[in-house]
């Protein structure tokens, strides 16, 4: 198939994304000693081959013994074991038969192959042991977590003077920080307290944002149902501002306190990018005119998205990298909103995401370091810590009382070594990627693309039967349009049923993709309540997937579901 001209590569384009595969994608042991070693080397061998998913455990050498052990095994050896003796081999079984990020199918999911520096960096970590805790637990790391939060403060628009970030288990607790941020703020009696105790408050979030959105105001002890305010979402899955603005001045009309506004940008699915800007001015508009003298913390779940920021200071009209025509429109568009993260209190940044780094790597960035001031605990707490260096850290304002720091090691690695450049050329490659996919789906009977305008690395689809439904688009408007008809929602059925089957049926061919059960959403009715449209996505994040990978899965899915030729009469 000839792929028109907006979407193919440029030469140069792919000879430096050829060479950034090269040089920090090939687990070569020329590059990277340490993947030289045996033991690596015959784990990364076997997943290499890239074995069905379904004969793995029978092409690994005793595969099924192995299985039934480590499914039935229950005691500790008694004795030592040797090391002379070789690897355990329950934990090579495991590791070789892990999910397997490196194929170049993966497309699963915002989770992707780790770099070859970030995974030698993450080495370093765990063979440091630093606890970043406290700087007589951590030393050096301490600073060179220092480095990174002021590298990220001035990539992202944040002073690096005046910002802090703490590197931490994951985006779920980034966005804890988040929310405990505006809270301990706005309510400081909260702090010893409790929630309850004092001035009637509102939490506010998207109701398409990452579930950890409700999962962590339920661990803050949130009554959910009572203190929660869930703004509706627009058609793009942003926040839906005009619904925000009457929220926010219901709240403050009734002197209701809002501690923390809980943005994303970068929805999971269909990555969503809320706008910064305008809910910062709104905020600040209505605080002046409500007379709110501590104003609502927003904090920006962009775990997804953050690496966009590397694009704030791109020449788009130069275009050095001669990303194509398809992907440099929206990806402006992007880094325009991405720019507005500075106006952002707080933000989160997985580095386990898009950035390329093993599990788990997290940084909260925090716009003013005075307001770590705000979590800080009675330092009594703290008797055996050295009190002369309590000054110098943030032991007394962090969640943990342990932060390992192979997250942190394995990101300064993959910064320091990709550079700017390396992540804007991985980057746009992924983009290239799912606008390719994009304009293949198109082109299959039944397909109906979800928000294609955002322009991420998720591309959400539904299917419907090319034999029953001819315009897919006019389907899927009737049934954005909810109402209470029985034959409404047995049409919807009918239609999931047909994308689900299909799905099953196909197996993992050319890419493995993932079924989502909210892939987008009814309009509300007069409740606020909005219904659910399942569907398939994949997210193209993987540096490894190529076009003609993309290829072979969009011919098992044409020859599935190609409609029936009609009979002659």
């Amino acid at each position: 198939m000839t792929i028109p001209s907006t979407h193919q590569i440029a030469p140069s384009f792919r000879d430096e994304i050829d060479r950034v595969r090269t040089m920090f994608f090939s687990r070569d042991p020329a590059c990277w000693p340490v993947f030289g070693d045996p033991v690596f080397a015959s784990i990364l061998g076997f997943r290499k081959a890239r074995a069905p998913e379904r004969g793995r455990v029978q092409q690994y050498p005793d595969g099924k013994i192995l299985e039934a052990q480590l499914r039935r095994e229950d005691r500790v050896p008694q004795g030592m074991r040797d090391p002379k003796d070789g690897p355990d081999p329950l934990l090579l079984f495991a590791a070789a038969l892990s999910k397997n990020w490196e194929d170049p199918a993966s497309v699963e999911n915002v989770v992707t192959s780790p770099c070859d520096p970030a995974l030698f960096g993450s080495m370093a970590g765990i063979l440091a042991n630093a606890n970043l805790v406290h700087p007589e637990y951590s030393e050096a790391a301490a600073d060179l977590e220092s480095m990174v939060i002021r590298q990220m403060a001035s990539l992202a628009g944040y002073d690096p003077a005046v910002a802090a970030g703490i590197f931490t288990q994951g985006g779920t607790f980034c966005n804890l920080y988040g929310y405990l941020l505006g809270i301990r703020k706005s309510l400081p009696q909260s702090h010893d307290l409790g929630l309850e105790y004092g001035q009637d408050y509102r939490i506010i979030n998207s109701m398409a944002g990452h579930y950890s959105n409700m999962t962590n105001l339920s661990l803050l002890g949130v009554n959910i149902r009572r203190k929660t305010i869930r703004v509706r979402a627009t058609d793009n899955n942003d926040i839906d501002l005009a619904c925000l603005e009457q929220q926010l001045t219901a709240c403050f009309q009734l002197d209701c306190v809002v501690p923390t506004i809980m943005l994303t940008m970068g929805t999971t699915d269909t990555f969503g990018v809320d706008r910064v800007r305008p809910v910062y001015d709104l905020r600040n508009r209505l605080c002046e005119q409500f007379e709110i003298t501590v104003k609502p913390h927003i904090h920006v779940d962009s775990a997804i998205g953050w690496p966009l920021i590397f694009f704030l200071d791109y020449d788009f009209d130069a275009n050095p990298l001669g990303i194509n025509e398809a992907t440099l429109p929206g990806l402006q568009r992007n880094a325009e909103r991405f720019s507005e993260l500075k106006f952002a209190d707080s933000f989160t940044i997985d580095f386990q995401k898009w950035g390329y780094v093993p599990y788990t790597s997290s940084l909260v960035m925090i716009k003013n370091g005075a307001d770590l001031k705000a979590l800080e605990h009675d330092e009594e707490y703290f008797s055996y810590f050295e009190t002369e260096l309590e000054g110098q850290t943030h032991l007394h304002s962090t969640i943990e009382c342990s932060r390992g720091a192979a997250g942190l090691f394995g990101a300064s690695a993959a910064l320091q070594y990709l550079g700017v450049k390396g992540f804007q050329c991985l980057i746009a490659n992924t983009l290239q990627n799912a606008n390719y996919f994009r304009f293949r789906l198109s082109q299959v009977p039944g397909v109906k693309l979800m928000v294609a305008q955002n322009q991420g690395p998720s591309v959400g689809f539904r299917m419907y039967d090319p034999n029953v439904v001819s315009d897919p688009e006019a389907e899927f408007d009737f049934e954005r349009h909810r109402h209470d008809d029985p034959g409404y929602r047995e049409r919807v059925d009918r239609n999931s049923r047909f994308h689900r089957e299909v799905f099953l049926r196909r197996g993992k061919i050319g890419l493995y993709t993932n079924w989502v059960k909210f892939i987008a959403h009814t309009d509300y009715d007069s409740l606020g309540r909005c219904g659910a449209l399942p569907g398939e996505k994949a997210v193209f994040m993987n540096p490894r997937t190529r076009f003609e990978d993309i290829d072979q899965f969009i011919s098992s899915i044409r020859a599935i579901a190609a409609p029936t030729p009609s009979l002659p009469q």
